[in-house]
């Protein structure tokens, strides 16, 4: 991308003159000028004060769409320049870098790196050749293109030409190649306007780019620049005129070589074919660009997602527009533009974790109420500081909790970096949602570990417009050890005749027939009183809680006796429909109940000889 303003082809000096023009046209463009160039919206810039150190310029960006962040751009391998100027503003950061006319085969290499203030939006780097510079032109040239990805978002990085628009080529930059039209058999003109894209696939072999630089008007021949003859010889080849050698020619030079519009050498054909847009660079991927001015430069790479994109920019051709000599890959003031643009991310996150209150799993126990379980963080279903997460659950982002039939994305979490265990994260395009006004996310468990919920399986998350970041969705879950619900059996032996069985002596200590001690009394034809206290010692309610005891019968479990429901009944709205009647041996069952967060609950009922047993359905 040179700072050449005047046409050179039909002038011949001396190295010395070059030399001087060349210190001319690098002052007139270190200045950019006010009118802005092609492409456009590549962010706002603004330097730091003090750049950050080892890079050549730093500070913030501003996208479009209004998403922050931070950038530094660092300076790599450098060939035959003289340093860089760097220019930041309202459409992006520009580097400039300044031609060195003593060194050939030139090549520099730029880095940006982005650090997104935010995970609300999908920020994509951006490549063009000027953002403010409406001076100059560009030289042909390879550009190698590497990058890395944000690692902050959970989405591929992925580089593709967005903009590779027909523009004017340059008659002046080297690309003279690419520029000439054959008139007749013998004749061809050089400063024909073309308008070609002007990315193009790298066709180069083994690093020879195959390219040649000449003036059309300094071979050996006749006419002018709007119709030229070349002297030719038997085998129709061209060479320089003397003392107009402005690069070199390909080899056997004929006019179907040397004319790539109207080649007919099959090393020419189907070449340097131009990038259509939407056309997948690869990581250290190459192209090639050709010759135009930067007012009229409008190609631009996207590299979505990306955290740092490298650019080797390298001229190709062989010759020099302005030494006499045959030198390779001379590209005099090249300029390179990156910006950033940002489209709106949906965001989910949250947390599988241990809801545990930070009571350690060694320490639980199923039956302990009070002590170290009087704790306001203990299976509240909320995520606190005092609790971790846990690996080992299935997320899955779905369109529907009730009908789940399209999933977005899924994510199994295995990390074993203490700060990310548990942790899962969905960036979404809103493209991929499309209309819905909510989504689901289901968390499952393929193994026996943690089988307690202390939150619901599924998690329903309503979309609000122009709101785009879901954070703390969480799922509990604890060990048996620290399930919610402790049952607690008492008895008391009693004659049958007793008409309030709330009042007896009920102990947690086993029953004998003998005369004397808390089983005294107890003979066949008596009863055996129970009292089951159902204590939720959560800091959530328990729904759904069945509390189910299933009467002895001779002959199961080795039961001696068999045990029947007796009078007096207790609070009968507790009992269920299908609970055992009196007088008949069956199971106990209370109708569907809830148990408020730490409240507890007790059941009495009256049996002649028995073992009981508890369960519930559908707890948390």
């Amino acid at each position: 991308m040179t700072g050449r303003f005047i046409s050179v082809f039909n002038i011949v000096k001396p190295y010395s003159i070059w030399k001087k023009h060349v210190l001319a046209f690098v002052v007139i463009t270190t200045t950019p000028l006010i009118a802005q160039a092609n492409p456009t919206g590549f962010g706002t810039f603004t330097r730091d004060t003090n750049t950050i150190a080892g890079s050549i310029a730093s500070g913030t960006y501003r996208t479009a769409a209004n998403a922050t962040g931070k950038f530094k751009v660092t300076a790599g391998p450098s060939n035959g320049y003289n340093g860089s100027s760097v220019t930041v503003g309202g459409n992006g950061v520009e580097i400039k870098s300044d031609a060195n006319t003593t060194t050939d085969k030139d090549k520099f290499t730029y880095t940006i790196t982005i650090t997104p203030d935010d995970i609300t939006s999908l920020h994509t780097i951006k490549i063009g050749q000027t953002s403010y510079t409406t001076g100059g032109n560009s030289e042909i040239a390879r550009q190698t293109l590497s990058f890395t990805r944000n690692t902050q978002i959970n989405l591929p990085v992925q580089a593709t030409v967005r903009e590779n628009p027909d523009v004017g080529y340059f008659f002046g930059a080297m690309g003279d190649y690419f520029m000439g039209k054959k008139l007749a058999r013998n004749s061809f003109s050089s400063n024909n306007t073309l308008s070609r894209p002007q990315l193009r696939f790298d066709s180069s072999n083994g690093g020879d780019s195959g390219l040649y630089y000449y003036g059309i008007t300094a071979l050996n021949g006749s006419g002018n620049s709007s119709s030229f003859t070349p002297t030719t010889n038997a085998n129709g080849q061209v060479s320089f005129a003397s003392g107009q050698k402005r690069g070199t020619l390909p080899p056997t030079p004929t006019f179907t070589n040397i004319l790539k519009e109207t080649s007919t050498n099959p090393n020419n054909q189907n070449t340097y074919a131009a990038l259509n847009t939407s056309t997948v660079i690869p990581n250290n991927g190459s192209y090639v660009s050709y010759g135009v001015e930067n007012s009229k430069s409008n190609y631009v790479i996207a590299v979505r997602n990306a955290e740092s994109v490298t650019l080797t920019y390298e001229g190709i051709m062989r010759g020099n527009s302005a030494l006499e000599a045959d030198v390779v890959g001379e590209t005099y003031n090249e300029w390179i533009s990156f910006g950033v643009e940002s489209e709106p991310l949906y965001t989910f996150s949250g947390t599988v974790f241990n809801d545990n209150g930070g009571i350690d799993d060694n320490n639980a126990n199923a039956s302990t109420i009070g002590g170290m379980y009087n704790n306001a963080d203990y299976f509240n279903g909320i995520f606190n500081t005092t609790e971790k997460g846990i690996t080992g659950s299935t997320i899955r982002l779905v369109n529907d909790c009730a009908n789940p039939t399209i999933e977005y994305a899924s994510q199994t979490l295995t990390s074993t970096d203490a700060n990310q265990i548990g942790k899962y994260q969905f960036n979404i395009l809103p493209s991929t949602i499309g209309n819905r006004s909510s989504v689901c996310i289901i968390e499952t468990r393929p193994n026996t570990s943690y089988p307690i919920r202390t939150s619901s399986e599924k998690k329903t998350v309503s979309l609000a417009a122009s709101t785009y970041n879901y954070p703390s969705n969480d799922f509990g879950r604890v060990i048996d050890q620290n399930a919610a619900l402790v049952l607690e059996k008492e008895q008391a032996a009693n004659d049958c005749k007793t008409t309030d069985i709330t009042t007896l002596t009920y102990s947690k200590d086993p029953l004998s027939s003998s005369e004397t001690g808390s089983g005294a009394n107890v003979r066949p034809g008596q009863c055996i009183a129970y009292k089951i206290t159902a204590t939720n010692r959560a800091n959530i309610d328990i729904n759904n809680f069945v509390m189910r005891d299933v009467l002895q019968k001779k002959g199961d479990n080795k039961a001696m006796v068999t045990s029947k429901l007796a009078n007096p009944s207790y609070q009968a709205s507790d009992y269920a429909t299908d609970s055992v009647p009196v007088g008949e041996n069956g199971t106990v069952k209370t109708v569907s109940l809830s148990l408020g967060a730490r409240s507890n609950r007790s059941f009495y009922f009256n049996t002649q000889y028995g073992s009981t047993q508890s369960d519930t359905t559908n707890t948390p």
